[in-house]
């Protein structure tokens, strides 16, 4: 009678180790998933620092002093371009605060 006890016994805690094993491994594995992020998040962040930050300011500086020496210069277009390079620097520096108004 007691042999036949362990016997039922051990059979339950098998059933409930396999069981609870499969769904700690579904629980844990996401967990650890999400904190580390996708690998891809890192190289994605650089270049948009990259083409947002310092990169942006540069270029946009170096247009505005070409658009300023066609202007002075009396250049045919020279107003449009330069207005073409108002609107183009204000769209590649301020990028990033437009997708974080619009997405968060």
């Amino acid at each position: 009678m007691k042999l036949e006890r362990s016997f039922k016994q051990r059979r339950i805690v098998r059933r409930k180790s396999a069981f609870l094993a499969p769904l700690a491994i579904f629980l844990i594995i996401p967990l650890a998933a999400h904190a580390q992020g996708t690998p891809f998040d890192t190289g994605f962040q650089a270049l948009q620092n990259l083409f947002t930050g310092t990169v942006a300011k540069v270029a946009s500086l170096i247009a505005i002093v070409i658009g300023g020496y066609q202007f002075a210069h009396g250049e045919p277009g020279a107003k449009r371009a330069l207005a073409g390079v108002a609107a183009g620097t204000g769209i590649a520096v301020l990028a990033t605060n437009v997708l974080t108004w619009l997405w968060g």
